[in-house]
């Protein structure tokens, strides 16, 4: 990867030019990344591989005309090149209505995103941890598929105004797909850290090969209304469509959840239910993220529901600058937490009379952007509890459901404690009620 120097000398080099052939403001960035994977299939490793590369962008403005030209070579010439072929570009383009000027000089926090072992993985390590993943599958007599991944990157940004920024981050992941031999159980598991010397690939093969096993021979019941236990990941494959909706100027046109009645938005609102917090934070120490959000903005705490109320709306700079107000420091990670000491996933299911325990969700696709209205399938582990004991595999069933209805006050029965899905911190959630509309043969 490109050390700080080395990218902001690129960065510079492409302001320069860019000047030279008429740009009256610019930004430009310099990205290098480094990615190693190994794949398996089958019980067994089947491909792996290492890939490096450098994506240089320039974006100018010439009479408030906004051009973008993208690179990955940093030759002298190729950097010229890149730069004028912005400023052409700006030259036949209409008038960016949304213009603001670039940042100045900012002062910024040290990421704490960043392990250099995550970025040059050890390959011994890799192989003896995935022997450990194939082994426990062979134990099982499960096939075992997935991916381990280990990615860094480094990212300069250089203004016509003065600004410059570096940061780096680094993340390893792996996951796990297992299914039975008869073909009717599934399980998956996933997980991520930016150390990737604390992916414990023994407990997410654990996870996954479990799953599988239990899963096998699912019964069919009606849908409807159920309580269920969402883990994790199915929290997480779902909150993401609530995130992006705080976005400031959609709720102030009256196109989000967030909108309100006569041109006002929801802000202030009990929205949620009061053991809820949702906030972002670079400085999180299970999830650090860089502090700078992606337009340049020094990144900080930032809450967006606060014991159930919506606290903050985000504001690009552009709208906040219509709004005169400042642009909003954040999102650069999501955390959802407990405002109360968490409660077990054990725990949850020995409480719950009667309801589903939900894996992960797939396909999940939004219908409906006022009611955040979800629809999707469940996939790789359902199961019907009864009692406070899980009693039997139920078959996949699809689901119509708002994320503002699930997370509301009256629904939010229990809270866990957050694991990482990235660039999500998610917890298990017990919840009233989730609306099923039909059953599907999927496995």
């Amino acid at each position: 990867m490109l050390n700080r120097d080395d990218a902001l000398k690129i960065c510079d080099t492409v302001l320069a030019h860019a000047r030279a052939a008429g740009a009256e403001d610019a930004i430009v960035s310099a990205q290098s990344a480094v990615e190693s994977h190994a794949r398996f299939a089958d019980n067994r490793i089947t491909t792996s591989g290492r890939s490096e590369d450098v994506v240089i962008t320039a974006t100018v403005w010439v009479g408030r005309r906004r051009g973008a030209a993208t690179g990955n070579d940093a030759g002298a010439g190729a950097l010229k090149q890149l730069a004028d072929e912005a400023v052409q570009i700006a030259r036949v383009s209409p008038v960016h209505r949304e213009y603001v000027p670039t940042l100045g000089a900012l002062e910024y926090a040290e990421s704490r995103a960043f392990v250099a072992a995550t970025a040059d993985p050890d390959l011994a390590a890799r192989a003896k941890a995935l022997e450990g993943v194939l082994a426990t599958c062979r134990a099982e007599k499960v096939t075992g598929a997935g991916f381990h991944t280990a990615r860094a990157s480094a990212t300069a940004v250089a203004t016509a105004h003065g600004n410059r920024r570096y940061f780096r981050n680094s993340e390893g992941g792996l996951s796990i797909t297992a299914r039975t031999p008869d073909g009717t159980g599934s399980g998956y598991f996933a997980g991520d850290h930016f150390d990737l010397s604390k992916l414990d690939a023994a407990r997410i093969a654990e996870q996954a090969v479990g799953k599988a096993v239990r899963s096998r021979e699912p019964k069919l019941i009606e849908p409807g209304v159920y309580p269920v236990i969402l883990e994790p990941q199915a929290v997480a494959d779902l909150l993401g469509f609530l995130t992006g909706a705080f976005d400031a100027r959609t709720a102030d046109e009256g196109r989000s959840a967030f909108s309100g009645k006569d041109g006002k938005t929801r802000l202030g609102e009990a929205m949620f239910s009061e053991r809820l917090n949702l906030y972002s934070d670079p400085m999180h120490p299970d999830m650090p993220a860089a502090p700078s959000t992606a337009d340049g903005t020094p990144a900080s705490r930032l809450p967006l529901i606060e014991a159930g109320i919506v606290k903050n709306l985000v504001y690009s700079p552009f709208w906040a600058q219509e709004k005169q107000r400042e642009a909003t420091p954040g999102p650069v990670n999501y955390i959802l937490e407990s405002t109360q000491p968490p409660t077990a996933l054990d725990d949850m299911i020995k409480g719950m009379a009667r309801g589903l325990v939900i894996s992960r969700f797939w396909y999940v696709r939004q219908i409906d952007g006022r009611s955040i209205m979800l629809t999707g399938l469940t996939r790789d582990g359902l199961w019907w509890v009864e009692k406070g004991r899980i009693q039997y595999p139920v078959r996949n069933l699809r689901f119509n459901q708002s994320v503002l209805a699930m997370l509301a006050p009256w629904n939010v029965d229990a809270i866990g404690a957050p694991e990482r899905r990235s660039p999500l911190m998610v917890p298990a959630l017990k919840l009233s009620g989730f609306a099923f509309t039909s059953t599907s043969d999927a496995i």
